[in-house]
């Protein structure tokens, strides 16, 4: 389990974290889990099919994530598609030959196992580190989630990590190898580094008319108005129509009933275990013999805690006594949950209980049971539950009439008359959506639909945000149209004195890189240049007290040559430049007492285990038949 949560903090769980929560913030579950069309694959790996919707969301949740890198200060049009694509590719191809090979080679984690991982992750844990199941029903319902998705997605990536683990832990370090990579992980660059920002360049650079015309007439579709449209529209809600609804005191008595009956079924109890599986190595006669012992053993008075330290084949609760923390009913396995909840008293044994998982006894050692509040406290908050789902039932039958309307009549006068509601108008939005009603997708959709659009029909109810549903009704189009140059001239001069101002920034770079070359202090080019200077560093590869960029080209670049420095420039996102300056090269010592020298043989054979399972990934990907449509 500690190599699982390790994991977590590895590629393999980013995976995971991507799978179960970055896909709904973008797409929502309908994009997740609606059937895709043979049209709509992108590629298939050995005949699997990975639908375009997938890569979508994929590249949406790698955007998102190297803007988060930079604190959000980069435009998006350095993000496009086309830029992340590749790679987001590359990484979902490599992804299912993973699982591909995990099936072929038969690995599985068992369902006890992932739900025991769940219980112990802390965003499903209150504030005193317990797990708690209204905390993970919670989070699973905010993002439209099953217990069985989640399970599926945990399970998934523990069986990828047994695939992974088994490659990684086979390799193995010589001496020689050991030593090679201490020096080579403690080696040590002194450096100096300089910034050369874009921006100031732009006040020197002059613009010609014909340089502002040919980047226009480039750069020409950057420079269309979108197709855009002003529709009225009939908006009903939910509140128009609780006004109007009354409770009686039997339907409140029934509702509270009904609270009461459920408050009873959230009871969560606490329960340890002892199971034993099985398996190949177990016959069921063998399992059951086993586990009649360990009864035995506690009928005998031997404390639980140790007969599962002894018996019980769940390492992960075993190492805690058995204990599987509270969970209420829903996630465990039909058969335990029914022996567990038929315990009536704390410390209570059931007899042996057969699972698919094998046969397991089970102890009950705490019951938390929610608090009921009286009738009259709980009165006014089931009132208004009730005069809602009234309402529900009435907006429900006003949509069937509102549809008939809008599809009989020529505008939106008898929908408004009917449901005394005005007659709105949005300003001009395009198909990317606008302000207030307009910021719904489905609206939008409307608005653009054949019907509304080129018929001049009214369009069918929309379902918006807040329970409120509306009929569109085009009030003006305007197509899309190519701006002529007068109109966006400012736009294109300032454009283009971006363009060559990060131009100009790297031709200067590179002029310094030269100089700096040919023998050159850096320090003296710094007024000339206008650079940010910084001072003479040594770093290490690990180094977090200068940028990530400047860390990874100064352990890229080659040895100072015979001029005694070695020098090379960064181009970054924001057009600014960095030039980066080896001054020398310290190598790394070898030089470890036996605690250091454990640990480095450790860390080395991990190494060496993590490059031999990106090879094994590597031929699987040569093996494979992968078609990019």
């Amino acid at each position: 389990m500690q190599q699982f949560r390790n994991l977590l903090r590895g590629w393999l769980g980013k995976l995971l974290l991507v799978i179960f929560i970055l896909p709904f913030a973008f797409f929502g579950i309908e994009g997740i889990f609606t059937a895709n069309s043979s049209q709509d694959v992108a590629f298939t790996v050995n005949g699997v099919e990975i639908p375009k919707m997938e890569v979508n969301r994929a590249i949406e949740n790698q955007r998102q994530s190297l803007k988060q890198q930079m604190g959000g200060n980069i435009d998006d049009s350095f993000l496009t598609d086309e830029m992340l694509r590749p790679r987001v590719i590359d990484g979902l191809i490599q992804k299912e030959l993973i699982r591909q090979a995990a099936e072929r080679e038969g690995l599985i984690v068992s369902s006890e196992l992932v739900k025991s991982y769940v219980r112990s992750m802390p965003q499903f844990q209150d504030e005193s580190g317990q797990f708690s199941n209204d905390r993970l029903e919670s989070m699973l319902v905010q993002a439209n989630y099953s217990k069985a998705m989640l399970y599926d997605a945990v399970q998934e990536s523990m069986v990828l990590e047994q695939l992974q683990s088994g490659i990684g832990k086979t390799a193995f370090i010589t001496p020689s190898e050991l030593e090679y990579l201490v020096e080579l992980n403690n080696q040590q660059r002194k450096i100096q580094y300089a910034t050369l920002a874009a921006a100031p360049l732009a006040a020197d650079i002059s613009l010609t008319e014909a340089e502002i015309e040919a980047f226009y007439q480039e750069h020409k579709t950057q420079y269309r108005t979108p197709e855009r449209v002003k529709v009225h529209y009939v908006s009903i809600g939910l509140d128009d129509f609780i006004d109007d609804t009354e409770v009686d005191e039997s339907g409140l008595v029934q509702a509270y009933d009904d609270y009461v009956a459920y408050s009873k079924q959230q009871e969560r109890r606490r329960a340890s275990h002892i199971l034993v599986e099985i398996n190949d190595d177990r016959s069921q006669a063998k399992a059951k013999a086993r586990i009649e012992e360990a009864l035995n053993a506690l009928r005998q008075g031997q404390p639980f805690a140790e007969v599962a330290a002894e018996y019980s084949d769940d390492v992960a609760s075993a190492a805690a006594g058995g204990d599987l923390d509270f969970a209420g009913r829903g996630l465990y396995d039909p058969a335990f949950e029914k022996a567990l909840f038929a315990l009536q008293e704390t410390g209570d044994l059931s007899g042996i209980v057969q699972t698919e998982f094998g046969y397991h006894i089970i102890q009950l050692t705490a019951v938390e049971s929610p608090e009921i509040a009286a009738y009259e406290d709980k009165k006014s908050e089931l009132e208004q539950s009730l005069r809602t789902e009234l309402a529900q039932v009435k907006l429900d039958e006003a949509v069937d009439d509102i549809s008939r309307m809008a599809f009989e009549s020529g505008d939106l006068q008898l929908i408004a008359e009917s449901y005394e509601q005005p007659v709105q108008t949005t300003g001009f939005f395009s198909r990317q959506g606008g302000q207030g009603p307009a910021a719904n997708g489905d609206f939008v959709a409307a608005a653009f639909s054949q019907p509304v659009l080129e018929e001049g029909h009214n369009s069918e109810v929309v379902e918006l945000a807040d329970n409120r549903v509306a009929v569109v009704r085009l009030a003006q189009h305007q197509p899309a149209r190519e701006q002529p140059l007068e109109e966006v001239a400012d736009q294109v001069r300032q454009a283009l004195t971006q363009q060559k101002a990060r131009q100009l920034a790297a031709e200067q770079a590179s002029a310094i890189v030269q100089q700096v070359e040919q023998g050159t202090d850096l320090d003296t080019l710094t007024e000339e240049y206008n650079l940010t200077l910084h001072p003479v560093t040594e770093i290490r590869r690990q180094a977090t007290d200068v940028p990530r960029a400047v860390v990874s080209t100064a352990f890229e670049m080659p040895r100072p040559g015979e001029q005694g420095v070695s020098a090379r420039k960064i181009g970054l996102p924001s057009g600014d430049q960095q030039i980066v300056v080896l001054q020398e090269v310290v190598a790394g010592e070898y030089d470890l007492e036996q605690a250091q020298l454990l640990q480095a043989k450790a860390s080395g054979a991990e190494q060496l285990g993590n490059q031999d399972f990106a090879n094994f990934v590597a031929s699987l990907r040569d093996q494979a038949e992968i078609n990019i449509r």
